[in-house]
């Protein structure tokens, strides 16, 4: 881990360090700052580590931290909206989720944990959020391939997450209201005119490797409509939306172990919450993150836990999943939502499966220019692999591509 004391930072960033010293009460406070993304592997950058050392109460006391933040006036402008949606997370929603939890008492199994929000700002052009980084949690490399015990732990608490925010709807509407409206347009996808263009050459790069012709030539004939697909997708659905994390892969889950075995849960980086159909979040954790064994053996099983779970979270609240989310609506938005899914890994693999340097560099393009990154990617193989495995999984279950175009 390369920490070092920085000898020069931005006045900003030390004005935010000295208040999340104030708000944990730390006096004589020194830093410890980690540069680059060894230990957290940020694509998007304006992500800071840092320790912060001193006295609280007279005792010595060292507290890890993660702060978001962009000092670069480019960067804030072209992160703003992801920046306050989170801000939205951690003031009203995370607040409202654990409150119900505490009203109806959910047993211990079925309770959903949040990172320790420290400090959320939304003042425009000063926006920040800090949070705790806990360290009885672990962030595995993205390269690690899920096993079952591990997806499986992902999918019950996407459930929890999903049947919190069904249970808060339906037992305290004119807040939930409150709280959908402020998440309903997407922060991607919301502004179809918005979204970047070199999204569509992602995609159409990761076409190229496809081996099944058949699944290729439909994906083809596809392509000038995955903006419009994409809006459609992040979009409320009437009856059967939930809040969403929207961005739930590898890189924003934390695993608490006991010994090797995962047991614990942590969903972090919540910049692109949505109000959607859940099945965004399932198809984009499981192609996404999902290798062939898992989704070859496991695809079913997993459901019935994410379902499984719901059900008994629901229970917990009073409430019966089949009046809130029968099982029958289940299947239909696995057929027209798991789309998404299937486009977002299209469009991301070749940058999550791409080595740091090469993955920051595409990361940057993805957003600042119309052009993907040209150069083929040293793990080419890999990509290649995740790619045949995503899209032949997809077609053999069966899946619409356009039932939403057509809606």
């Amino acid at each position: 881990m390369r920490v070092r004391k920085p000898s020069r930072l931005h006045q900003d960033l030390i004005g935010i360090i000295a208040k999340v010293a104030d708000i944990t009460n730390v006096k004589e406070i020194e830093y410890l700052f980690e540069f680059g993304t060894d230990d957290i592997d940020c694509f998007l950058g304006g992500l800071h580590k840092v320790i912060i050392k001193g006295i609280r109460d007279g005792a010595k006391v060292k507290i890890n931290v993660i702060i978001k933040w962009h000092s670069k006036p480019s960067d804030r402008i072209c992160f703003r909206a992801a920046y306050q949606r989170e801000c939205v997370f951690y003031q009203y929603i995370a607040p409202k989720m654990l409150e119900l939890q505490r009203s109806y008492n959910i047993i211990e199994g079925l309770k959903l944990k949040f990172p320790n929000c420290i400090f959320a700002n939304m003042e425009y052009d000063k926006e920040t959020i800090v949070t705790n980084m806990p360290t009885e949690f672990k962030l595995l490399d993205r390269f690690y391939k899920m096993d079952f015990n591990h997806s499986s732990l992902v999918l019950k608490n996407l459930a929890k997450f999903h049947g919190l925010s069904f249970a808060l709807e339906n037992l305290s509407p004119k807040v939930f209201e409150s709280i959908r409206d402020l998440c309903s347009k997407d922060v991607q996808y919301g502004d179809p005119d918005a979204i970047p263009k070199s999204l569509v050459e992602y995609f159409k790069e990761s076409l190229s490797v496809i081996t099944n012709i058949e699944a290729k030539v439909k994906l083809e004939e596809l392509s000038p409509y995955i903006l419009e697909l994409l809006n459609k997708c992040a979009a409320p659905v009437l009856n059967y939306s939930a809040i969403c994390h929207a961005d739930c892969w590898n890189n924003n889950i934390l695993f608490k172990y006991q010994g090797k075995r995962p047991v614990d849960v942590l969903f972090v980086d919540y910049q692109l919450v949505r109000y959607a159909s859940p099945v965004t979040d399932i198809s984009y954790y499981l192609y996404m993150s999902a290798d062939q064994e898992i989704l070859s053996n496991h695809y079913n099983q997993l459901l019935d836990i994410y379902y499984g779970t719901l059900s008994a979270v629901l229970r917990q609240c009073h409430l019966d999943v089949e009046d809130i989310y029968p099982k029958r609506i289940l299947q239909k938005h696995l057929i027209e939502y798991s789309v998404l899914g299937l486009i977002e890994a299209l469009i991301s693999m070749k940058i999550i499966t791409a080595k740091t340097e090469e993955a920051l560099k595409m990361t940057e393009l993805k957003y600042s220019s119309d052009e993907p990154y040209q150069c083929e990617s040293e793990n080419q193989a890999i990509y290649v692999e995740r790619i045949n495995e995503v899209v032949n999984d997809y077609f053999g279950r069966g899946y619409s591509i356009d039932a939403l175009l057509n809606q």
